[in-house]
């Protein structure tokens, strides 16, 4: 039996090849050469302030870390707790000055109710030493006042100050002494009894 017949073609090497590549691809090197980069920019002024009102608002105060985080103690269980008593404190200075008119005991007993929960809210004191400041005039006040009932507008202060203290249980120092002025200069002692004792004493001595 006889093999099929092949046709053999011989290559040309040095020949250049019959058909051509055609691509749509422009991503090479050489077009990215040529082509012109596109570039976004937002002004900084879109955004701000212009210069001239930056030169007419002057120039932005500095903060230091206490002014950025003046609360350390922020949401604490001492925190949530002097929050809950300062709340019952004030509620129960509403009650008394409403009740002193017409009913002076029962106001008095809500001063007593008030008093009871000093204790407690010492031991909130780790809030800042204007909280303890003031916690401790006002321990000094009912325990100075001797049992005697108090006037409306002595219920008055005393409602302001726990007011302050709910509102601000962070305040500094100069705070608390001006709570403490205010406490002194309405007719309260707001200092230890032991030391208002030496200073009479210190007193009698000149």
């Amino acid at each position: 039996m006889a093999s099929p017949a092949t046709n053999i073609v011989s290559i040309d090497v040095g020949h250049s090849p019959r058909t051509r590549v055609l691509s749509s691809d422009t991503t090479g090197l050489d077009s990215r050469a040529d082509r012109v980069l596109e570039r976004s920019e937002t002004r900084v002024h879109d955004f701000g302030l212009s210069q001239q009102a930056q030169a007419e608002r002057g120039p932005f105060p500095r903060l230091s870390q206490n002014d950025l985080y003046p609360a350390r103690q922020a949401f604490s269980p001492e925190h949530i707790m002097a929050l809950r008593l300062l709340r019952l404190a004030v509620g129960r200075c509403q009650r008394a000055i409403g009740a002193v008119a017409e009913d002076p005991m029962g106001a008095d007993t809500e001063i007593q109710k008030v008093q009871i929960l000093l204790p407690e809210l010492f031991c909130c004191r780790a809030l800042g030493d204007g909280f303890g400041t003031v916690v401790n005039a006002l321990i000094c006040v009912f325990q100075n006042t001797d049992g005697n009932i108090l006037e409306r507008n002595q219920i008055k202060i005393l409602e302001s100050v726990f007011k302050e203290l709910r509102d601000q249980p962070f305040l500094n120092v100069t705070k608390a002494d001006d709570l403490v002025d205010l406490l002194e200069s309405n007719g309260f002692s707001p200092y230890p009894t032991e030391l208002i004792e030496f200073l009479s004493s210190e007193q009698s001595v000149r």
